[in-house]
């Protein structure tokens, strides 16, 4: 890894190959922090950062392979352009005689942003976001394999900590992922997210307040910094969705291969979705109740069923105090007793 490291230093040092990081759902330069559209980085670089920086660069990059915009790559000496980063090193060290040690890897993954599609450089899928064809990328060069479960990590560093956090613990406790404690239960785990506001996964980016839902965090941002929920149109249709989502699922199903289909002419985003809906063609109810004699096609829908046995009550008027076990009862209560408080 550090072979390859110092290779992706000299690319970056001689190349239009532009580092950055992917903190959220936007590119961040590594030179001035700012989020950058897409279509927008390779004019950010060329107009803002002309000159590579690269202990500046890397030191705002994690250890492990860099990423980069590669869509004009050219040899910063001689101005010649290239379109792959094998070709640019084999240049680097043949016409320049640069210390790129082609034994080892670039280190360097590469991505190309031409135009508003999201398409990988290794194989030319088709993904929804940036982040989602950033997780893909990876997978074209992770080369340790866990063999205890079969995830893939980019070093042996990762590796040795999935092993830890994962591995080292039973499979009925739970583990936060911000703190990384470790509970006994799920339940244990929730009741502690829900108290731990440091834990809490939604951030406000202007003013970093840290919220339990996106929905509580977007209502924030709103309110008190006058940033509108944002809306995701489709690269390939130009559709408009209210969340992300939506826009994934439409882009899976719609704009690539990687849909699951039924015989009926359904496409689908998953192969667990797929399955629920091959009930309603099959009317097979799999799922029996251990309490009584009802059996379900699906086992979420069992799973809602059961409460019905329990003595915990999970839904409570805060009018009158009635108690529930199922949120359809609790919804019919609600409309029929209090219907001026139903939005």
């Amino acid at each position: 890894m550090a072979m390859a490291r110092r290779n992706a230093q000299i690319i970056v040092e001689y190349t239009t190959a532009y580092p950055f990081k992917l903190p959220e759902c936007s590119l961040v330069c590594v030179y001035c922090e700012e989020s950058v559209a897409t279509t927008q980085f390779q004019t950010h670089m060329e107009s803002q950062h002309p000159e590579a920086k690269v202990k500046i660069a890397f030191a705002h990059l994690n250890d492990g392979y860099i990423k980069a915009d590669c869509t004009d790559l050219k040899c910063r000496t001689c101005s010649n352009k290239f379109e792959t980063l094998e070709n640019i090193a084999d240049h680097l060290v043949s016409a320049h005689k640069l210390p790129l040690d082609l034994n080892f890897d670039l280190g360097v993954q590469p991505f190309k942003f031409g135009t508003e599609q999201l398409i990988c450089t290794m194989c030319a899928m088709k993904f929804a976001t940036i982040r989602s064809l950033s997780r893909h990328t990876q997978s074209h060069f992770r080369k340790c394999t866990c063999e205890l479960c079969g995830k893939s990590y980019l070093t042996s560093s990762s590796l040795l900590h999935h092993m830890k956090i994962i591995h080292s613990i039973s499979r009925e406790q739970r583990i936060c992922e911000k703190c990384k404690r470790v509970f006994d239960s799920l339940e244990a785990r929730r009741k502690h997210v829900l108290e731990s506001p440091k834990c809490w996964r939604y951030s406000c980016k202007c003013c970093f307040e840290r919220f339990v839902s996106a929905t509580l965090r977007n209502a924030h941002q709103k309110e008190v910094h006058g940033i509108d929920k944002r809306s995701y149109a489709c690269p390939e249709c130009k559709k408009v969705f209210p969340d992300v989502m939506r826009y994934r699922i439409h882009h899976k199903i719609h704009h690539t291969d990687e849909f699951f289909a039924c015989a009926c002419g359904r496409k689908f985003e998953s192969k667990y979705q797929l399955q629920k809906h091959r009930v309603t063609h099959t009317k097979e109810r799999l799922f029996s109740c251990p309490e009584c004699a009802k059996s379900f096609p699906r086992k979420n829908t069992l799973m809602g069923h059961m409460w019905i046995h329990s003595e915990n009550k999970r839904f409570v008027c805060k009018i009158c105090n009635k108690q529930f076990n199922q949120k359809v009862s609790w919804k019919t209560h609600m409309k029929s007793y209090h219907p001026e408080t139903v939005v």
